[in-house]
């Protein structure tokens, strides 16, 4: 248990580490700019995504409950990476869970002689 305890604990502070790390990289990309130019939005190394604007309550459901977008990560509202969108992980849960509840009848095999014998 303590070895479990000790690898959880070394993704989690891998994993704080690296968030740390990307918003810092994003604030410098943004403060490189001259202050008419910053937007507090965009892309680091063209693959991670970053937004410091206040969200709007739109935006917010539009990123953690958006069953039409058909994703499972869609961007963070504010901060930097991805979040997980429920509005489509949620009906594949149910779906998954659904047909697992449904009883499926089995037919029991006779076991043949020569297993008996095995």
């Amino acid at each position: 248990m303590n070895t479990l305890r000790r690898e959880f604990g070394a993704l989690g502070w891998i994993l704080r580490t690296a968030v740390i790390g990307l918003t810092a990289a994003a604030i410098y990309k943004e403060l490189q700019q001259p202050a008419e130019k910053r937007t507090w939005h965009g892309r680091l190394f063209d693959f991670v995504p970053y937004d410091f604007r206040l969200p709007t309550p739109r935006k917010l459901m539009q990123a953690w409950w958006n069953p039409d977008s058909g994703t499972i990560f869609s961007e963070q509202p504010f901060g930097v990476g991805w979040t997980v969108n429920l509005g489509t992980v949620v009906p594949m849960l149910r779906g998954l869970l659904s047909r697992g509840a449904e009883p499926t009848p089995t037919k029991r095999r006779r076991r043949s002689s020569r297993a008996k014998a095995a």
